[in-house]
């Protein structure tokens, strides 16, 4: 009983889930389906489930995206024990498998772009989540979608693949440069501000601040260490253009800034005299 109720259960589920095919089933997966449907039903569901619980485990998805990964998880899964009946040799069955999981890898990745930066990257995954704050046209949306799916293709065959480049040169054709920069500000906000508290408080350890007001001279702090986290990124690349705008940046560093470097200049010159000092022997004759 238990199990004809799971049977059916199953083909509700996969005339249910019709929706949420991207390529429609063969003839000869619909056959094994219809005909080995007892078979099929037990090692569907639990790989499904347990392909959904690793997804899970790994990526965060948003409460709307969740009813239709699901589906099409188990559907993804569902073809996939087909070809455990069709196949007559492990390597058949595995290569068919992977075709399917090929098929459905997009519509995954789409939904999981936005909130997961390991997918194609934070830059990528910001510019998603400020798209519609910041007025992004419909088309250039589809784009970095599109971006974002095509180096998440490449980094699953080659985890070390480097697409800090190919992003920031395609970022810079979809969007305006205060939309550019407001996504890399994001990035970079909060090392930024560690970084700025950090070097007020550097200084005032060092006496070398006395009247200034410590808000203001650490939103310079933190104004100048984004602008430099921006530059390097928006520019990576094209040294040319990096270098002339790190120079323009650095001609408008704000006193705290100068000052920290000074500090720290006079620390390297010390060490350095000190490294240059003869050894003192305590045992002399």
């Amino acid at each position: 009983m238990k199990q004809k109720i799971l049977v059916a259960a199953f083909g509700l589920a996969l005339s249910a889930n019709a929706n949420a095919t991207i390529f429609e089933w063969t003839s000869d997966e619909l056959d094994v389906q219809k005909n080995h449907a007892e078979e099929l039903a037990f090692m569907s569901k639990i790989a499904a489930e347990d392909a959904y619980q690793v997804l899970r485990q790994d990526y965060v998805l948003s409460k709307e995206d969740i009813p239709f990964v699901e589906a099409l998880i188990f559907e993804r899964e569902s073809r996939k024990a087909t070809y455990n009946i069709l196949c007559q040799t492990p390597w058949e069955r595995v290569a068919n498998k992977k075709r399917i999981d090929d098929l459905y890898q997009d519509s995954i990745d789409v939904r999981l772009l936005t909130y997961n930066d390991k997918v194609a990257g934070s830059n990528i995954s910001i510019a998603l989540r400020f798209a519609e704050h910041m007025g992004v046209s419909r088309e250039n949306y589809s784009k970095i979608i599109n971006l974002g799916l095509s180096v998440a293709k490449h980094r699953r065959v080659d985890p070390n693949y480097n697409y800090d480049i190919e992003v920031m040169d395609s970022l810079r054709n979809y969007l305006k440069k205060t939309q550019l920069i407001e996504v890399l500000s994001a990035k970079h906000a909060l090392p930024c501000i560690k970084k700025g508290v950090a070097t007020w408080n550097e200084l005032q350890n060092a006496g070398m601040v006395m009247d200034e007001d410590s808000a203001t001279c650490c939103n310079q702090a933190i104004d100048y260490y984004t602008m430099e986290c921006v530059i390097n990124e928006m520019f990576v690349g094209h040294e040319k253009q990096l270098k002339k705008n790190l120079s323009d940046l650095w001609k408008q560093q704000p006193l705290i800034v100068r000052m920290s470097g000074s500090l720290r200049n006079k620390e390297e010159l010390t060490g350095k005299k000190n490294d240059n000092d003869p050894e003192v022997n305590d045992l002399k004759w």
